[in-house]
């Protein structure tokens, strides 16, 4: 990627509020003007990895230091794909690179262990995301949320997250029921598109 800003930038950059700081709230309000610099190149995605998958959204890794402090991933967003309600259980922040897509965000409200439905999920919003709007997660309050493509055009997505998402240990929640199951969503790459820049 030819930028004046690129991931050794993005690194250092996220590096520097790390070193600083553990808050997830204050990591995703310094990291979002990286990303949003990130957002601004057009050549961020090769254009061979903007095509969608035929049976599900497209996860790519991007970048990551060896460390895996963070990671970054494009997701690929086919017309009418769907992501079910997850959580990360690390702190995260979304760019719309291309196209739109619709988050609908979640609380969980707990009634503790000996209840039989220990928890549910109340709908907190929905928001409708074009090209360059950031949203965020983090635990425990701001992690569970639902996207989907309802557009007739792809969209592409840019993650950044505190960890390697591709091997984060995380779930998927049943809003209806309550029910939770463990989750690791791999990677649709082997090799980090910039590895070795």
């Amino acid at each position: 990627m030819s930028t004046a800003y690129g991931f050794k930038e993005l690194e250092a950059d996220i590096r520097s509020v790390l070193s600083r700081t553990g808050d997830f709230r204050t990591i995703v309000d310094e990291v979002r003007p990286f990303l949003q610099t990130l957002l601004q190149s057009d050549e961020l995605l090769p254009e061979r990895y903007q095509q969608p998958l035929p049976h599900k959204y497209a996860q790519y890794l991007l970048y990551k230091p060896e460390d895996e402090a963070f990671s970054v991933i494009a997701f690929v967003w086919g017309p009418g794909q769907v992501a079910p309600v997850h959580d990360h259980l690390v702190w995260g922040l979304v760019g719309i690179y291309k196209g739109a897509v619709e988050e609908k965000r979640y609380r969980r409200v707990d009634h503790g262990e000996a209840a039989p439905r220990r928890y549910t999920l109340e709908e907190v919003g929905t928001v409708h995301a074009t090209k360059g709007d950031i949203s965020f997660v983090y635990p425990p309050d701001y992690d569970i949320h639902g996207v989907s493509n309802p557009h007739s055009e792809v969209a592409v997505t840019i993650h950044v997250y505190g960890a390697d998402i591709g091997k984060q240990e995380r779930h998927i929640h049943d809003p209806a029921t309550g029910a939770l199951r463990d989750v690791v969503t791999k990677h649709d790459n082997d090799v980090p598109i910039y590895a070795d820049v």
